[in-house]
């Protein structure tokens, strides 16, 4: 009996500090959210699930490194993309027998290449560098470094049409302050998740599409 009661007791604990937390949370949100509102006296939160928050996936300096990681492949993609142009405009204007003219184009492809060749090879330095702090990140053991919260709302938009928007949030360690938030409806956000998925060898699926739009809308 008295086992009953201390585990009936232990879950009521939980639960209400389940409950503290997410109030805390949507206090934080609401506040913050209105700020980047077109109608902000439209907002009607609809859904906050809080949880704790580890590294390396949840934290702000990881998530950055990411992002910029993946732009800096981008670059070496479209560094590639003019280096082939630019070796093609280079044989059409090769020769022995190259006038003035089709010297200077020739010259002038040279030099594009060149120039992105560089770029692509300055670019892989830095992309190497990112990747090995990551890969330093990811090997260093778990900390706790404070709570995140996935947020769904109700808004107008700027014409006026009731929308949804899914928002993360990462609270300090005191859920006394927002330390980062994700539109999570952003390619960015979308993309590095993704990323995230093929680091661990895990199937990509996009964080938050396990939400029901229609369990929602009936609340």
């Amino acid at each position: 009996m008295r086992k009953i009661l201390l585990g009936a007791l232990l879950v009521t604990l939980f639960a209400s500090c389940s409950k503290s937390l997410e109030d805390k949370a949507n206090t934080l949100i609401e506040e913050d959210i209105k700020k980047t509102l077109y109608h902000p006296e439209t907002y009607d939160p609809a859904e906050t699930q809080v949880d704790s928050a580890f590294t390396p996936f949840d934290d702000p300096v990881f998530y950055e490194k990411t992002i910029q990681l993946c732009k800096i492949g981008m670059s070496i993609d479209e560094y590639d993309r003019k280096m082939k142009s630019a070796k093609s405009s280079m044989s059409i204007w090769s020769g022995p027998y190259q006038s003035a003219y089709s010297k200077n184009e020739y010259q002038e492809a040279k030099d594009e290449y060149d120039e992105n060749a560089q770029n692509k090879k300055n670019a892989e330095k830095k992309a190497k560098k990112l990747a090995d702090e990551l890969k330093t990140m990811l090997d260093k053991e778990q900390l706790f470094i404070g709570f995140k919260a996935r947020h769904r709302f109700r808004a107008n938009n700027n014409a006026g049409q009731i929308v949804f928007g899914e928002m993360k949030y990462l609270f300090d360690k005191d859920m006394n302050k927002i330390v980062a938030s994700y539109d999570m409806d952003d390619d960015e956000y979308k993309t590095v998740q993704i990323v995230y998925k093929q680091m661990l060898g895990e199937d990509v699926q996009i964080e938050g599409e396990n939400f029901d739009d229609d369990e929602v809308l009936e609340e």
